[in-house]
């Protein structure tokens, strides 16, 4: 039996002894009253948050993880976190042994109000097959996150009111506005930090161990739409792209009537986009999506394209396992699939199209 059940029991066994009391007084009541309430929220708690084990990764090597810290100059001012900069908390998964220029390496910006470790099941299993993964914390995007000195940054609250409030494909015009406002201090960030793993100057001890030849870009919902934007402006320092679920927002260079003008070039570096059941099927219902809908059906091999069934928007990251209850709710219940069971396609997915490449 699992101890949040045992907890749920004996706070039931709590009240019902409070309430049958017959003697004592109120105020020998009150501890024991406060025990089972204590219990209750304990175990309300376990039952949102059970933080379900992640899934052993299958590579060879042992992984680690640690945090680095990067600080860059911004044009965005109400983004910054210290004067004029802003300062990039990463975490990095790695394999234990390393060798210089021998690695390649998976750059991954959050979605919406997440965090760095968003995918961390699969920034394992990358890791223990010898990538090096560089998850960004997007300060005052990121729902929080924590500066070298300890400083927490919560999540803007223009931000936070503007996504939530979005409108999407229903005001092209306003829409365009928030998502080029959204895309800019992401983009910037993940331009740093890919300069930072290109320029030879070690900064950090583990660039030196980054295979340039080897970079990819990744990222879910509007960390994609960031990671698409950045390969389309820098395709010859990348090898591809893993997006989960993100539109083409970076590609959108007009409006017609009511819907969204895309760049006509084909997107110059190979993609695997991996899709749930929020979107696959009505893509062509949302003009945010529409280059999304012309690269489904380009019939490109350069393109793969791969539908989670029974997976929601949120299920395809670990706030699976942080929360399944959240998840389901807040992705209209489609997450029939348990997280562990969703998160190994998507890692069994993303493996394939890494070693399609390779060969």
């Amino acid at each position: 039996m699992r101890f949040w059940i045992f907890s749920l029991g004996l706070a039931l066994a709590l009240f019902i002894f409070i309430a049958r009391r017959k003697s004592g007084g109120p105020s020998r009541s009150i501890p024991l009253l406060l025990g089972a309430m204590a219990l209750v929220f304990y175990t309300a708690l376990r039952v949102v948050f059970p933080l379900l084990p992640m899934a052993a990764p299958t590579g060879p090597a042992q992984v680690v993880e640690e945090r680095i810290f990067y600080r860059h100059p911004t044009a965005f001012p109400a983004m910054a976190t210290e004067g004029p900069y802003r300062e990039i908390p990463l975490r990095v998964y790695r394999p234990r042994e390393l060798e210089p220029g021998a690695h390649p390496a998976l750059i991954f910006s959050h979605g919406s109000f997440g965090v760095a470790s968003s995918n961390e099941t699969l920034f394992h299993e990358l890791a223990s097959r010898g990538y090096l993964v560089f998850s960004l914390d997007h300060p005052h995007h990121s729902f929080f996150s924590r500066g070298s000195s300890g400083k927490l940054t919560l999540v803007d609250g223009a931000f936070f009111r503007e996504v939530v409030a979005s409108r999407g494909g229903e005001d092209p015009r306003r829409t365009l506005e928030e998502l080029s406002r959204w895309l800019g201090p992401r983009v910037e960030d993940l331009n740093f930090i890919l300069d930072e793993l290109l320029d030879g100057a070690g900064d950090q001890p583990l660039e030196e161990m980054v295979d340039p030849e080897g970079i990819v870009l990744a990222g879910h919902s509007l960390g994609g739409s960031a990671a698409l934007a950045l390969g389309r402006e820098r395709p010859e320092d990348i090898l591809a792209l893993v997006i989960l679920e993100a539109p083409f927002a970076g590609d959108i260079v007009g409006i017609r009537g009511e819907e969204f003008l895309f760049v006509e070039e084909e997107y110059p570096r190979p993609i695997l986009h991996i899709y749930s059941d929020a979107l696959w099927g009505r893509m062509d219902e949302i003009t945010t999506y529409g280059q999304n809908v012309r690269l489904l059906s380009a019939q490109s091999p350069k393109f793969s394209n791969l539908h989670l069934e029974g997976v929601g928007h949120l299920g395809l990251t670990d706030f699976s396992r942080t929360s399944p209850l959240l998840t389901h709710l807040l992705d209209g219940g489609l997450d029939e699939k348990s997280p562990r069971e969703a998160l190994g396609e998507l890692n069994e997915g993303v493996l394939e199209f890494l070693e399609e490449l390779e060969e």
